[in-house]
């Protein structure tokens, strides 16, 4: 007879009423009532108590199950309510972390294993973590992981179980899920260990003589469609969970699902990691910065394109969380845990130490080179995924206090929605923008000398995403009597003034080496990021003021040595000059100014039409070293 028939004629005994059957199943109930209420706790003296009420009420309220195949949703249903009347009515966040709540762990569970063969598997620093990981999940997540990798329950009978409807029950059970891949993240162990963590689990909580738990790839399956509706109702949800099955491998009868390949570098949506950063107001000693950061980043256009960014603040141990930044497609929000406010900025986010922000899908080629300019973080691995040659993972072992830390990379994994402002309305939001930062774009000028030369200029520039659309950025340069240069949306293009077209461009040609917020890095990063796409060499430094930093871009041919030194208002992310040195000697420099207001605004600010014609072919751009040329005097040539 089968198990699940062997349940039914049990509980049908029970119902008649005879005293032998309710004791016998109550006997037969209790250790896998005792394993799941445990489970969801995580407390042995709790659950004694608890059972014995559970299978209490299970005796006084069984005439009641309508549907004996139901029975065990029904009784798991009993068990959460009383559980979630007990935490409420008594709730005490328990004290019990770290090593500690693992020994005290190890203690309680000998109570129900005296001898069964896996106390050397609970020294190992495998099963520390994965208990460490439960233990900071919210007791709803550790309930609808257990009732269906360890009850096996269907999610219909999970939804009995959690007095919920399926939707929900499979809701829960896919949040629970990207609950435990993050807690596991931060005990140092890929996401791709998601079954044999929690199998592990299962084997460490289960009753004594049970048979070895088996988690397979299907049961924590739910769906596409459930996947979205999930991360649809949270910040920190995962987009989809339709990861490709490369292969199975087993351990202790475990199924472990190999994570999906990587995505090509143009495939790529989203970024996720955590990495420990250097406080460098301590010198060069070898001290954690205020705490792990944990980053995400979002590329609505693709990965060249315009970036959202958002940053949790943990503190060292990656318990507590901290402050956040949050840079979107609106603005650049800062939120300060220690006053409980939010403050909006006119800059982007940038390193204290000045070092270039590097992106996990660079590729190698370009970090070698800013190693090569910066120096390398000395004590830190990378490895890189040879095909896509994406990073993969990173082990950083200059710190005494975070020994062999590990950061993983992953990709296309997040969610939309988490890069939408989303603090309490009852926060406080001290806006610190200035009038053109708070519009989002304004009209901006260009004055100056180049070799003699007069150069003035026009333009249009956005400072976030969403004011690019309605207000791109665009430019007319014009360079002496002789030379212009226009930039738009529809292209850009080399011209004399009399309107002879010498060279048409992709568009945004000539922004490249300019200051670009928009596309969510600050400018002090877009411009040496431009640098080290032309593998242009660069030093940078604070300014005597203390509040601006100067980047020197050296180029250097066989016939000039050429520097473009930059004046960068940190503060407002934005340029404020340019100087041009060749063979040692300046020859010129040219003045931003932007417009705060921009009612009275003339005729100077029309965006310029820029016609394609198929008889002049497009040339692809240089980058940053059409600056080069200007100060050469090389353009046109």
């Amino acid at each position: 007879m089968a198990q699940e028939q062997i349940w039914t004629e049990l509980v049908k005994q029970a119902q008649k009423g005879r005293k032998e059957d309710m004791n016998k199943l109550a006997r037969e109930a209790e250790g896998r009532l005792c394993a799941y209420i445990y489970r969801v706790t995580l407390n042995y003296d709790f659950t004694q108590d608890m059972s014995q009420e559970v299978l209490l009420q299970m005796v006084k309220s069984l005439h009641q199950l309508k549907s004996v195949e139901s029975f065990w949703p029904w009784l798991y249903r009993i068990a959460q309510n009383k559980i979630q009347e007990h935490y409420k009515a008594k709730y005490k966040k328990s004290p019990a972390y770290g090593s500690a709540f693992y020994k005290n762990f190890l203690s309680q569970r000998a109570k129900y294993h005296q001898e069964d063969g896996l106390s050397h598997l609970l020294q190992k620093e495998l099963s520390k973590k994965v208990v460490l990981a439960m233990k900071q999940m919210k007791r709803q997540y550790r309930a609808v992981l257990s009732l269906r990798c360890f009850e096996q329950l269907s999610y219909s009978e999970i939804a009995v179980a959690m007095d919920c409807s399926e939707v929900r029950a499979r809701i829960l059970f896919y949040r629970a899920k990207q609950a435990l891949k993050k807690q596991l993240t931060h005990q140092g162990l890929k996401k791709g260990f998601l079954l044999v963590c929690l199998g592990l689990f299962g084997r460490l909580t289960a009753p004594a003589g049970a048979a070895t738990t088996t988690v397979t790839a299907s049961s924590v399956k739910v769906g596409v469609i459930t996947a979205i509706i999930a991360t649809a109702g949270t910040n920190m949800g995962i987009a989809t969970v339709t990861a490709t099955a490369v292969g199975l491998a087993t351990m202790g009868g475990i199924s472990v699902l190999h994570e999906a390949p990587l995505p090509e570098r143009s495939e790529v949506k989203s970024i996720n990691y955590t990495t420990q950063l250097r406080d460098t107001s301590q010198g060069p000693t070898s001290n954690l910065s205020k705490g792990a950061y944990e980053q995400w980043f979002s590329c609505p256009d693709g990965i060249d394109g315009p970036l959202f960014m958002r940053m949790q603040r943990w503190d060292a141990k990656q318990t507590n969380k901290l402050c956040v930044w949050l840079e979107n497609d609106e603005g650049n929000y800062y939120y300060y845990c220690t006053d409980d406010k939010v403050y909006i900025n006119n800059y982007r986010l940038f390193w204290s130490s000045l070092r270039v922000r590097r992106l996990p899908t660079d590729t190698a080629d370009f970090t070698n080179f800013l190693s090569e300019i910066e120096g390398d973080l000395s004590g830190v691995e990378y490895t890189r995924d040879c095909q896509t040659g994406l990073l993969t993972s990173a082990l950083d072992d200059r710190f005494d206090e975070a020994r062999n830390f590990r950061t993983d990379y992953n990709y296309n994994t997040l969610n939309e929605r988490l890069f939408e402002y989303d603090w309490p309305e009852d926060i406080p939001v001290i806006d610190e923008r200035d009038r053109m930062h708070k519009r989002g774009w304004t009209y901006f000028r260009i004055n100056g000398e180049i070799n003699n030369q007069t150069i003035s200029a026009t333009g249009q520039i956005p400072f976030v995403y969403n004011a690019s659309k309605e207000h791109p950025a665009w430019m007319r340069l014009t360079i002496g009597n002789e030379l212009e240069i226009m930039d738009c949306n529809d292209g850009a293009c080399l011209r004399r003034v009399d309107g002879t077209v010498i060279a048409v461009y992709p568009a945004g040609t000539f922004f490249k080496g300019l200051l670009r917020p928009w596309m969510g890095m600050h400018t002090i990063d877009i411009i040496r990021r431009d640098a080290t796409r032309r593998r242009v060499a660069f030093r940078t430094r604070p300014a005597k003021n203390e509040e601006d930093v100067i980047v020197r871009v050296y180029y250097e041919d066989n016939r000039n040595n050429t520097e473009l030194v930059y004046g960068i208002d940190m503060e407002n992310d934005i340029i404020e000059d340019i100087r041009f040195e060749v063979r040692n000697r300046i020859i010129g420099s040219i003045v931003f100014s932007y417009l705060q207001d921009i009612e009275q605004a003339g005729d100077e600010f029309i965006e310029p039409a820029i016609s394609q014609s198929p008889e002049v072919p497009i040339r692809p751009g240089v980058g940053i070293l059409w600056l080069v040329d200007l100060a050469q005097g090389n353009l046109g040539m």
